[in-house]
């Protein structure tokens, strides 16, 4: 179970059971477990284990166990099938000695499934999809919502009679889940259109209850009114929650003197990183537009814009022929390397490559090497471990599916299930994810068809290769492609999706490697604190201890890391250390992932575009690290015009800079209740302004980059951040966007020109402006 006296979902941490007997049709296993480990109502599952082979066998059937109360002394549970356990007699509370509420708690437990009628409003407005929608898909946990296959979800239906003439469009269904499981809502728009998924707030769960007749619609990939704040540091928060911190604010918030003061905050991100620099033998790209499923053909028309916005690489989906659908998971279920296949022909990947290289934008493709297509779900794989005859079927289905180049035996045996953990744990190398991804084994045959398909990508033209599920490949493994790229005749540019927050797992690629990587954690910190709700603390108290804090979301355990937050009596804070991976990381504000798939994602689940833009501005601003800017965010209306500007800045002034200097400073706090304790009275309000001042290595001041963190109040800045005791500074001249001039004054306040009046710059909520360097 979840509970460290249950090992946190590790078998082999876990409390055991002997078996104590066993005939043709059963086996039958106890043990006993003391009140402090069978903690009443717990949830937990049962597991069989050999551990000298790493083979488990998961329950994966029925609802999860709950620990009876502590007064039942025996229990019986039957493996596979939670609604089988016994909720009569003294198994499950139901004796003479149980008490009322006792009873009707283990009943509760055993319900199982619940029907209810789910109302979808999909608004024309916030959607201008909505109206090709024919049907809406339920997708979500357990085998009722599909196990968050879209094909096998149940579907809501329009209702013709609710039509209005705002072409907003309802759905209607009655479906049936177990209370309490997850699920979203996906459009399903017909055609070649790709189904939208709700990606812009947490994940639903389905409420106990009976029809919703009477209650409002839920509304399609927006918070209903009901919903609340999220809860502690590292989860979502709400709009309301991150509007009622700003309430006491006024409509214009003044920043004017440097930043010594207690209402700033430090962020170290000029020298030193929390891994040693990975050193890839070609030069990084600074800004690549991530064509998330877009076709070849699709891509070599818009070359031009995404030169003209500044990026200088695009990432493509992965480019080999696989499953068979339109959803953008297929793509990264490969069914044969050697064909070039599903978003455009080899010819048409030359013609992109080519226009590319005459535009100057390097063009990356994602390579899918840990695993292939999904020929069976778990239960099947599961079930194929006790029956010979099925896994021999299973194995030839796989054999037919990867033919003629791959068989069944180029595959890890003996299956076992990766869940839970073991996503993160040593078994992680092994493991089928989720029970069904085909897990390749490492072998001579396998690494020469690999090396094939990476041949036939860079003889097209691409030069820049991503390769997909990295920690769940040995670090040796990886090496054996990246000698291969690395022997080529020209520059081959490489990174690793590494999905975690630990750095220890990243520096096993980063290190021996020179591999770079995904910085997830970057992104959980960044994310965190530039929302209104989080405190100036959270922000000094480092990336590790927000690493930490969005791992335990997901049920992950990382190196604990304690919170050395550095400051002066009444001055600034300092972060420990800087929150960059290295100086070549690949970064977002959000991703492909975080976007699609189903769960927390570190706490990153509920990001949208929106809130997100002050982010993609942040990290376009500093002077290193390597951006993969989402499609989405940087097409849609109100993200766009700011991450594009920030674009341009990085692409004019980044180059030019080696080093950045990171300031957030936050609004004045809530007057403290008459009568209030001095602990209690804060120093901070929210957080309010993020300030980036590039320099060159002599010190020169080359681009400054101001961000409005607040969603109500324009903010009017007189003075950029001035870390205190760096030494005498020359008055420094920029230019702001339209063209007209402010002096940088050593103090860090703006004049109009070196010896002129103050200057105060205007910055509306969630934008920025962005000066740079008079030429």
């Amino acid at each position: 179970g979840d509970s460290p006296t249950l090992g946190q979902w590790d078998p082999k941490r876990s409390p055991k059971l002997a078996v104590v007997s066993k005939d043709a049709n059963a086996s039958v296993w106890e043990g006993e477990l003391p009140d402090s480990v069978a903690k009443a109502g717990t949830e937990f599952k049962y597991c069989l284990l050999v551990e000298s082979k790493h083979m488990y066998c998961w329950e994966s059937q029925g609802p999860l166990h709950r620990m009876p109360p502590a007064q039942d002394q025996h229990v019986l549970h039957h493996f596979n099938n939670g609604d089988a356990d016994d909720s009569a007699g003294a198994a499950l509370g139901a004796s003479k000695a149980s008490s009322p509420q006792a009873v009707a708690s283990a009943s509760s437990a055993n319900d199982g499934l619940v029907e209810k009628r789910l109302r979808l409003l999909v608004p024309s407005a916030m959607c201008p999809v909505a109206s090709k929608a024919a049907s809406v898909a339920v997708v979500g946990e357990g085998p009722e919502l599909g196990s968050w296959r879209l094909d096998a979800a149940p579907r809501l239906n329009l209702d013709e009679s609710a039509a209005s003439a705002a072409a907003d469009r309802l759905f209607v269904g009655d479906i049936r889940s177990r209370s309490g499981a997850e699920f979203k809502y996906v459009l399903l728009l017909g055609g070649k259109v790709e189904p939208k998924w709700e990606a812009n707030r947490p994940n639903r769960r389905f409420a106990v209850g009976a029809s919703e007749d009477g209650a409002p619609p839920h509304h399609f990939d927006a918070r209903e009114p009901h919903e609340g704040a999220g809860p502690a540091a590292g989860r979502p928060r709400s709009k309301a929650a991150a509007a009622a911190e700003e309430a006491h604010l006024a409509e214009v918030v003044e920043f004017a003197a440097g930043g010594d003061g207690a209402d700033c905050c430090w962020i170290p991100w000029e020298h030193g990183h929390r891994g040693s620099a990975a050193g890839a033998s070609a030069h990084p790209p600074r800004s690549i537009f991530h064509a998330f499923h877009w076709p070849f053909a699709e891509v070599r028309k818009h070359l031009k814009d995404f030169r003209d916005n500044g990026f200088d690489a695009v990432q493509l989906s992965p480019a080999q022929k696989s499953k068979h659908g339109k959803e953008w998971w297929t793509r990264y279920q490969p069914q044969d390397y050697t064909k070039i296949e599903g978003l455009g022909s080899a010819d048409e990947l030359r013609q992109l490559c080519a226009d590319a290289q005459r535009h100057g934008v390097m063009i990356i493709a994602d390579v899918v090497f840990n695993h292939m297509i999904v020929v069976a779900g778990a239960h099947e794989w599961q079930h194929a471990q006790r029956d010979p005859k099925k896994l021999t079927s299973l194995k030839r289905k796989l054999s037919e599916a990867v033919g003629p180049w791959l068989d069944a035996e180029d595959f890890q045996w003996p299956w076992f299930k990766m869940e839970g953990p073991h996503w993160d744990n040593d078994n992680r190398y092994e493991g089928w994810g989720n029970g069904e991804w085909s897990e390749l084994r490492h072998c001579q045959k396998v690494v020469d068809l690999h090396n094939k398909h990476l041949k036939d990508l860079l003889d097209a033209g691409v030069r820049g290769i991503r390769f997909d599920a990295v920690k769940h490949m040995r670090p040796e493994h990886i090496g054996e492609y990246l000698k291969f790229l690395r022997e080529q005749p020209f520059e081959v540019y490489a990174y690793g999706e590494v999905l975690s927050v630990d750095d220890s797992m990243h520096k096993e690629y980063m290190e021996p490697l020179s591999l770079p990587t995904t910085d997830f954690a970057l992104t959980t910190y960044l994310n965190n604190v530039v929302l209104p709700t989080t405190t100036a603390e959270t922000a000094a108290a480092g990336v590790r201890v927000s690493a930490e804090r969005a791992a335990a979301l997901d049920g992950i355990e990382v190196r604990r890391v304690s919170a050395a937050v550095s400051s002066s009596a009444g001055g600034p804070l300092r972060a420990p250390d800087t929150p960059t991976l290295a100086p070549n990381s690949v970064r977002f504000a959000r991703n492909h992932d975080t976007v699609n798939n189903p769960g927390s994602f570190y706490g990153l689940s509920h990001t949208n575009c929106i809130d997100t833009r002050v982010v993609w501005a942040w990290l376009l601003a500093v002077h290193d690290g390597t951006v993969l800017v989402y499609p989405e965010d940087m097409l849609h209306p109100d993200s766009a015009p700011l991450l594009s500007r920030a674009l341009k800045f990085r692409d004019r002034v980044g180059s030019k800079a080696d080093a950045s200097e990171v300031c957030i400073r936050y609004a004045a706090p809530k007057a403290a209740p008459a009568g209030a304790p001095a602990a209690a009275v804060s120093l901070r309000g929210p957080a309010a302004l993020v300030a980036v001042t590039l320099r060159s290595s002599e010190g020169r001041v080359e681009g400054v980059c101001l961000l409005n963190l607040l969603r109500k109040s324009k903010l009017h800045v007189g003075a950029v951040p001035v870390r205190a005791g760096v030494g005498d500074r020359p008055v420094e001249e920029l230019v702001a966007e339209d063209g007209s001039r402010v002096a940088l004054q050593p103090d860090g306040q703006l004049t109009a020109g070196s010896g002129g009046a103050g200057r105060s710059l205007e910055i509306n909520p969630r934008d920025g402006v962005f000066l740079s360097r008079a030429q």
